[in-house]
């Protein structure tokens, strides 16, 4: 996606941690906030450029997997369905982190 003119890639989910909680001062916040499925993500910068508030967001393309950051997180860590597993390792911008995730899934399986 291109927002302002840096062009980005979304490689991962972001899941909430034990700090957002504690920072809150709501204990198992985070374990809410993941049933929830709203998770932010993480992108890697393919062209750099200036970003600034108000800048539109446009799309610029999909991955040809089509899978969503709520699909990719809940395949992850809420339903972990074999077959969205799989899918999700065909994920071209999936983050290594993520991927040796879902492989070592598929292997405990």
């Amino acid at each position: 996606m291109r927002i302002g003119g840096a062009l980005i890639q979304v490689t991962q989910p972001r899941v909430p941690c034990y700090k957002l909680a504690n920072k809150l001062g709501i204990p198992g916040f985070d374990k809410t906030f993941l049933k929830a499925n709203r998770s932010g993500f993480y992108a890697q910068v393919l062209e750099e450029g200036e970003v600034a508030a108000g800048d539109s967001i446009k799309h610029i393309s999909r991955d040809p997997v089509g899978m969503t950051v709520a699909e990719v997180n809940a395949a992850l860590l809420l339903d972990k369905n074999p077959a969205a597993v799989k899918r999700a390792l065909r994920l071209t911008a999936l983050s290594p982190e993520w991927r040796g995730r879902f492989e070592k899934m598929l292997a405990k399986a």
